[in-house]
């Protein structure tokens, strides 16, 4: 299927696209280590100013961790999670999602970091995993909890269902909603805005800035083991290797609580 992520760079602006259409851009170890190691790379070279993440194609953003390989390949997927969602954290310059289709468990947490969020009218938003027997882990709900607040996070995180681009911008998720045909241009209209008519120093810092004052009231550390405990206690379970099954069946899942 050739290269699972793909980069362009032209004219001080980086495209990273998410290139598994036939997993609907659901990521597995491999690419998200190549996306790691993308923004790694761009993080010292400033001929980049802004970077663009998009799904490959109009139709799907990104549907979230490919959860199909089971085993040592979802643990290599979940060690490949953490390095590209540090690569995104620590990347210095803005970030722009541009969305359309859905956006997904890991979709939603790569948007909800990136500074920008441009949507089509055909995205959709949302974290399923309580319908897996699975949870959100904590950094991704304070990350979602600090950008939509409690009320919307708790809409998301505890029904499990997507919301629509509509509902989307209603609750604070995404910055602009246009119609399908505009979304390229909306999406580089802004990157080229950042990109060519404000001063890069300034921009960078400012980011950082932002980014540092926010850490300041972070994960308090005397809670984090608590945290994690909880996290790994739902997601070892047997209504998690459960939810996997049933969703890889297409069937409804047998939910027992334990």
């Amino acid at each position: 299927m050739g290269e699972e992520i793909l980069r362009e760079d032209k004219d001080y602006i980086t495209t990273i696209s998410i290139n598994r259409p036939e997993k609907k851009n659901a990521l597995n170890g491999a690419a998200l280590v190549k996306m790691g190691d993308i923004l790694a790379d761009l993080q010292k070279n400033d001929d980049t100013r802004v970077i663009v993440i998009r799904g490959a194609g109009d139709d799907i953003f990104c549907s979230g961790v490919d959860l199909s390989g089971g085993g040592e390949s979802f643990k290599e997927t979940i060690k490949g999670m953490e390095y590209c969602l540090a690569s995104l954290i620590g990347y210095s310059r803005p970030i722009i999602a541009m969305i359309s289709g859905p956006a997904l468990g890991a979709g939603l947490d790569i948007a909800a970091i990136s500074d920008f969020r441009i949507a089509s009218e055909t995205a959709k938003f949302g974290v399923p995993l309580v319908k897996l027997g699975r949870t959100y882990y904590y950094t991704a709900i304070h990350r979602l909890t600090n950008l939509l607040g409690i009320a919307a996070a708790k809409e998301l995180l505890l029904r499990g269902r997507p919301v629509d681009a509509k509902r989307a911008m209603e609750i604070g998720l995404v910055n602009q909603v246009v119609p399908s045909g505009q979304l390229m241009n909306a999406t580089y209209s802004l990157a080229k805005e950042l990109a060519e008519e404000n001063a890069p120093l300034a921009v960078r810092a400012t980011k950082i800035m932002i980014q540092k004052l926010t850490e300041h009231r972070g994960i308090d550390p005397r809670i984090e083991p608590e945290l994690k405990a909880l996290a790994d206690e739902a997601n070892n379970s047997e209504d998690a290797r459960e939810g996997v099954r049933a969703m890889l069946e297409k069937r409804k899942p047998k939910f027992t609580g334990r």
